[in-house]
């Protein structure tokens, strides 16, 4: 035989010594999935080490061409951590086919896949698995096939022989029996001696699988810990050894891959678990891994009480949620309040600790969308803490906080009228504290305050939303001028206010809110810089925004400016970006505007080059505002290429970051979407408008409002598009919206003119024109007593026309 072929060799998969043959269900099932309608799917392909997953991976990949999308393929996917696989995930979000399939194999599937299997699923993936069997069906005739391909090898002759019985039989046992009665010596033994036999006069390297086996029957004082933990999971005899090794050099384990580790969490004994923890927990590089998670479930095991076993819950919870496991947090949390109520049933005193996990229950339950229950178990918090108050008022802060917790959960299920009693409840509680013990409470209720200014403000309750908000700002003044320590809190606090302001058009007390914000941190940013001069360019960015937008200020140039200086200052790209687009939005200089958002577009697309998840949102964006400022300097073909990318970026958003980025995503597509239409250039705008109502649609719970502008705002580009029917139809689907919302609808001059338009598409298409006329007297009566002379002299020209049709 060719010395350069060691057993290792004839064994490695990759070498096909002996052809890949088999596994015809197996890749019919992989070709369904391949086959199938999701554009995103993942399947993970799981079995024993040695079962042929990297063949079947192979042949797979061979199979698979450019008509069948983009295959991402990830062995030894147990031994990455989840930020390699998500670094190689990311990857599909770029350019190329839409249409990707991801799959991976791996050992065993356990807590580390289904932690991976959750946060595949968040980029809108189709998530399966798939389990191999650990040989083959027809295992005499693997055998033989096996026994012909090395043989060629040998030039000897092939044995004429049954395959052996091996205990727990893999395709790699197979192929090691068939070698070995190559060789001439006898396979129908044991894997023990099958390895042996094979490995002893044999100088090559031994990798994989092959090097475990090796290492499980001629094991070194000081074995690789790698390979002995791989090796231990199926060699029994080595959990003791592996014990061993961690036990007399703890350390070892911040070396060890992920895979052996978690391993080694798994089967090591109650002192193996001790050293891992010690070394892990206190790691960061392990925070969001699912190996924590596993060490503290085998802590639970051991707990002693039923007090301990509830904290233990609780630290379970709070890990497998870090690492994506979320269903796994819900029921260490479920687990956490059964212990709490069984302690409460043995003393009231334990209540509020029930009511505590009951807040952390609602959390988890959030998390994987559980709406209802959210709602029951954080109500059950609310009436426990009222109890605990009642018979105990020195926790009513602790009541207060609760309020405040329900509250932000009300709004995330977009319960608003909920969430603003209940924060609102909060501030009086804190209120009344604050007036008691101002040392202890006031922080608290400026900071709800504060909150409940910015309730209002969505409510467009603005008077209220003023006041809550000077409320909160003199309670941050007085404990800044008490104690030096809060004159952080008070500038971003300021900021906060001031930005609100702008909105509120209040222009003196925006200006005024906004510069003091500013002179706070350029004095705290003498004194520590590095922590307070990204803070003050943010605030001078909010301050270049107010005197543009309310002040017409010429000062708003130079203070962007100032702003951007600054982030080149702290190195910071993202703060850099952002930057760059206030100048774009406040300069009111062409050449400026565009030399800004130019570099904008460099800066954000270095960081998705780096960051796809993270900074594609932050892409889009900087190039909507780019392609504005190229149509309004007339270089057309670049605006439209670069309006084109916005829309693969949008179209290509997982649900997920829809949830998080999408609105500000929409919003930055307006400005661009209307310069579109009003060069006419339909085709992009119409395209872009229903993106934005796509994305508005994902959040119609949470700014009903902005879903019906979208589609009512649709409507009139489909209208500009010469596609009056389809307008028609999406404008009355607008005037449908607005009789599904709560408000008064005689009062809104933006459902008056949700039905000027539906009237005026209807006298374009000559519909049902008695009802619109009728529509439109009432968009008259209503815009009459608003107030609203623009939208007014529209609807009377609509009158005109159906009057003359």
């Amino acid at each position: 035989m060719d010395r350069a072929l060691s057993v290792a060799a004839l064994l490695d998969p990759t070498h096909q010594v002996v052809p890949f043959h088999g596994r015809e269900s197996e890749l019919h099932v992989l070709t369904q999935w391949r086959d199938s309608p999701a554009p995103l799917a993942s399947l993970l392909l799981h079995a024993p080490a040695g079962a042929g997953k990297t063949r079947l991976l192979q042949r797979f990949e061979e199979e698979f061409d450019q008509t069948h999308g983009r295959l991402l393929l990830i062995d030894d996917a147990d031994r990455l951590t989840w930020n390699d696989i998500f670094l190689r995930l990311q990857d599909t979000l770029r350019h190329g086919p839409e249409r990707t399939r991801v799959l991976l194999a791996a050992r065993t599937t356990g807590w580390w896949w289904s932690s991976t299997r959750q946060r595949i699923a968040d980029f809108d993936h189709e998530v399966t698995d798939l389990e191999l069997e650990p040989t083959l069906h027809d295992r005499a005739e693997s055998f033989t096939l096996a026994c012909q391909h090395f043989a060629k090898q040998f030039t000897v002759t092939a044995p004429d022989e049954p395959p052996p019985n091996i205990a727990q039989e893999t395709v790699l046992d197979l192929h090691l029996a068939a070698l070995t009665a190559v060789r001439g010596d006898p396979c129908d033994v044991n894997r023990t001696q099958l390895v042996r036999q094979l490995l002893k006069h044999d100088n090559g390297p031994r990798t994989g699988r092959l090097a475990e086996d090796h290492l499980a029957v001629d094991t070194p004082d000081t074995p690789d810990p790698d390979l002995l933990a791989r090796a231990a999971q199926r060699w029994p005899h080595l959990h003791t050894k592996l014990d061993e090794l961690i036990d007399a050099n703890p350390e070892i384990v911040l070396e060890m891959q992920r895979d052996s580790l978690s391993i080694a969490a798994e089967i090591g004994s109650s002192a193996t678990v001790d050293h891992i923890a010690r070394q892990v927990f206190r790691d960061e590089r392990f925070a969001t891994d699912s190996i924590p998670a596993v060490l503290t479930k085998r802590l639970v095991d051991r707990a002693q009480s039923t007090l301990e076993r509830a904290e233990m819950y609780g630290m379970l919870s709070a890990r497998t949620a870090l690492c994506g496991l979320r269903e796994e947090a819900v029921e260490a949390s479920l687990a956490e309040v059964e212990c709490y109520r069984e302690l409460v049933g043995q003393d009231r005193e334990n209540r509020p600790l029930l009511a505590d996990s009951l807040g952390d229950l609602g959390l988890r339950l959030i998390a994987v969308h559980r709406t209802e229950e959210v709602l029951q178990v954080s109500e059950e918090a609310i009436r426990l803490w009222h109890e605990i108050a009642i018979d105990d008022p020195e926790t009513v802060p602790q009541l207060a906080s609760a309020l405040e917790q329900i509250s932000y959960r009300y709004q995330t299920l977009g319960m608003h009228e909920a969430s603003m009693d209940a924060i609102s409840r909060a501030a009086q509680m804190y209120q009344e504290l604050a007036k008691t013990h101002p040392a202890l409470f006031r922080g608290d209720f400026a900071r709800v305050a504060a909150t409940v200014a910015r309730r209002y403000h969505a409510e467009g309750e603005n008077t209220y939303a003023a006041d809550s908000m000077q409320l909160s700002i003199a309670n941050w003044r007085i404990l800044s001028q008490e104690d030096p320590r809060y004159e952080p809190e008070l500038a971003r606090n300021l900021a906060a206010a001031g930005s609100m302001l702008v909105e509120l058009r209040r222009a003196e007390a925006a200006n005024e809110t906004l510069k003091e914000a500013v002179e706070v941190f350029r004095r705290l940013a003498v004194v520590n810089p590095q922590t307070f001069r990204p803070e003050l360019a943010d605030a001078l960015m909010r301050h270049s925004q107010a005197l543009r937008d309310v002040c017409q200020d010429p000062d708003a140039k130079l203070t962007a400016q100032e702003a951007v200086m600054l982030w080149r200052e702290t190195d910071d790209r993202k703060g850099l970006g952002t930057a760059l687009l206030n100048v774009v939005k406040v300069a009111q200089d062409f050449d400026a505007e565009l030399v800004a958002a130019q570099e904008a577009v460099e800066v954000y697309r270095e960081l998705a080059a780096e960051n796809t998840v993270g900074h594609q949102v932050d892409l889009a964006i900087a190039l909507a505002a780019l392609t504005e400022q190229l149509l309004v300097q007339d270089e057309v073909d670049r605006a439209l290429t670069s309006a084109t990318e916005v829309f693969d970026i949008a179209r290509r958003l997982p649900s997920q970051l829809v949830d998080f980025f999408g609105a500000e995503l929409a919003v930055a597509m307006q400005p661009m979407t209307s310069t579109l239409s009003e060069m006419e250039y339909h085709a992009h705008a119409l395209e872009s408008s229903e993106l934005m109502v796509d994305i508005w649609r994902a959040h119609k719970d949470k700014s009903p409002g902005a879903y019906l502008a979208a589609v009512q705002q649709h409507a009139c580009k489909l209208r500009g598009a010469e596609r009056r029917v389809e307008a028609r139809n999406t404008a009355h689907m607008a005037v449908v919206l607005w009789h599904m919302t709560a408000g008064d609808l005689e009062k809104e001059p933006g459902y008056a003119d949700a039905l000027t338009v539906y009237a005026r598409l209807c006298a374009e298409t000559e519909y049902e024109l008695r009802k619109a006329l009728r529509l439109t007297h009432r968009a008259v009566e209503i815009m009459r007593e608003v107030g609203e002379p623009v939208k007014l002299e529209f609807a009377l020209e609509t009158v005109e026309a159906l009057s003359s049709s």
